[in-house]
């Protein structure tokens, strides 16, 4: 199936909000919306709570994002998908927020040195890593908006930086990019490969996913990928443990690569064992990478 309108370059899209008048246009519908449900507004109102004096200038704004951000109807005018993004971005502060938190230690110990791990919040980067000074092993390291620490304790930023890791992880295990839902590749990077925070002793076998729409791109490790596979969620599970509610981080198998084990090399093959309460789940992967079998011991 193909779409017979004719698509907007992304410099035309980024010069439709280059003025004040049309980003108070988008916060004002946006603003006037409720969960899950996209508020239509007449002219007049949308002018009012938009406060732009003057229907002429107003109207000329308007008209520019009608079609690619606004929706106009015989009731009047609201977002569509593309405004709603728009807004929300503008709310995350994505790309008008400065924040930061410095570093504080978490409940959670370093799964190279024993040492306890801390978190902090910097260059829009969430990060876990060895609280010990000699110590270089970093655990994750992930954007997060920053409204990821609006309003929220310590115990909120946690919540929410783990939350968005376990999602999008999951999105990137089943190939699907969590940034654009385009077809996202993955493969385990050879160890003398160039990369990101080479020398992490927390991490030796990296895996690479980009994705071929957005080329956006991330390393993550192969535990990582294997905290919300069915065979690991039942293995927790029959232990009373929800292991998608546990911090991430603080889950040995997929925060370090202390439980994986590389088995074979042509064909490559890995094992990663996932224990609790003394019992363990080995789960042997290939370079793709895939869950080829799973035993429990």
């Amino acid at each position: 199936m193909t779409d017979e309108r004719e698509s907007l370059r992304p410099d035309d899209a980024f010069t439709l909000l280059a003025d004040q008048t049309r980003i108070k246009i988008i916060r004002a519908l946006g603003d006037a919306s409720t969960p899950g449900v996209t508020e239509t507004l007449s002219f007049s109102e949308l002018r009012r709570q938009a406060g732009v004096s003057g229907s002429g200038r107003f109207n000329y704004h308007l008209g520019k994002l009608v079609g690619q951000f606004v929706t106009e109807t015989e009731a009047g005018y609201r977002l569509n998908y593309a405004g709603v993004r728009v807004y929300q971005t503008i709310e995350a502060g994505t790309f008008t927020e400065r924040v930061s938190l410095d570093a504080f230690e978490l409940d959670d110990d370093c799964h190279v040195c024993g040492a306890p791990q801390q978190a902090a919040y910097h260059d829009s980067a969430f990060r876990v890593r060895c609280a010990a000074s000699d110590c270089c092993a970093v655990f994750y390291k992930y954007f997060c908006p920053p409204s990821s620490l609006t309003d929220r304790g310590r115990a909120g930023v946690l919540r929410a930086a783990n939350e968005r890791l376990q999602r999008e992880i999951a999105s990137m295990a089943k190939g699907v990019c969590p940034w654009c839902s385009g077809c996202m590749t993955a493969r385990v990077l050879p160890t003398e490969a160039e990369m990101p925070l080479r020398n992490n002793p927390a991490i030796e076998h990296r895996v690479l996913h980009a994705c071929e729409t957005c080329d956006g791109s991330v390393y993550t490790r192969l535990g990582g990928l294997l905290v919300t596979h069915p065979a690991v969620v039942s293995f927790f599970y029959d232990h009373d443990i929800d292991v998608t509610r546990e911090h991430i981080w603080s889950l040995e198998f997929a925060a370090s690569d202390e439980r994986t084990t590389v088995t074979e090399t042509d064909p490559w093959r890995a094992t990663v064992s996932v224990e609790c309460a003394g019992d363990a789940l080995r789960l042997r992967l290939d370079d793709d990478p895939s869950v080829l079998e799973t035993e429990r011991v």
